[in-house]
């Protein structure tokens, strides 16, 4: 399909802007463009742009970058999660995160389901799942609902605690998931997403519930940064990867180094 003027000079705006990380003008854009396309006329699609919302500039004499909306956009329509990403270096992952300020959490994600429910001398309830088991205080009331959920997996026992005020199970169940986590790094950038103490939900895999999809963007994190969840297989365990930080990092080189890699 033949991509209009418009939408190579925005293209191009996006990946000049995602190597060098500074604005770029009308005459270097240009130059570095595989099409040809004069100065003045890229200086009028840089005004139809910034009309558009779609890029903008620190000040008048400055080059052009693209905005917050539009890198939204942009990620929306360029990274695909169908298939499953191996990492079986984590020294290089470490290396990768770090060089590119991105925030990074994987854990295990073996689906398990709640397979019985065992009352031990009416002092303690233990559900017992496909590799775990988790210990709560007996309740006959609570005996009697999670009776009804046998076959229910852990991921959508977390979500019903948390809808019904299980509060007891709900922790029991993100204490166990914490003990999953096989990689963590650049806590620090996370932080930085929210500044306050927001931060420690991302810190914990029961955020994945909150991300609606692969993408997530703002409100539930604040306008410029971006989450990303995909599954992975992390040093030949089946595992959910969450990573998240500025939408303009470039998650594309991300995860095509990933695959070089592996």
């Amino acid at each position: 399909m033949k991509i209009s003027k418009r939408d190579l000079i925005l293209e191009s705006i996006i990946q000049a802007y995602l190597s060098d990380n500074s604005p770029i003008g009308s005459s270097e854009l240009g130059s570095r463009m595989s099409v040809s396309i004069p100065a003045s006329t890229i200086r009028v699609y840089f005004k139809k742009l910034s009309d558009e919302g779609a890029i903008t500039q620190f000040h008048i004499s400055g080059g052009r970058i693209p905005t917050t909306s539009t890198m939204n956009a942009y990620w929306q329509s360029h990274l695909n999660f169908k298939d499953e990403f191996l990492i079986h270096n984590e020294r290089f992952l470490k290396m990768l995160v770090d060089s590119m300020e991105i925030y990074c959490m994987i854990y295990g994600d073996r689906e398990q389901n709640l397979e019985e429910i065992l009352r031990v001398n009416d002092k303690f309830l233990i559900l017992n799942f496909n590799y775990d088991e988790i210990v709560l205080k007996f309740d006959p009331r609570v005996e009697k609902f999670l009776n009804n959920l046998i076959g229910v997996s852990l991921n959508k026992l977390e979500q019903i605690s948390m809808q019904v005020g299980l509060n007891e199970l709900k922790n029991k169940i993100k204490e166990l998931k914490r003990t999953k986590i096989y990689f963590q790094e650049n806590e620090g950038v996370a932080f930085n997403m929210f500044k306050d103490e927001r931060f420690r939900m991302i810190l914990d895999p029961s955020f994945e519930h909150l991300m609606a999809s692969n993408l997530t963007f703002s409100p539930l994190f604040e306008e410029s940064f971006i989450g990303i969840k995909c599954k992975v297989n992390y040093l030949d365990k089946e595992a959910k990867m969450i990573c998240a930080g500025s939408v303009y990092a470039d998650y594309e080189k991300f995860f095509n180094q990933i695959k070089d890699v592996a």
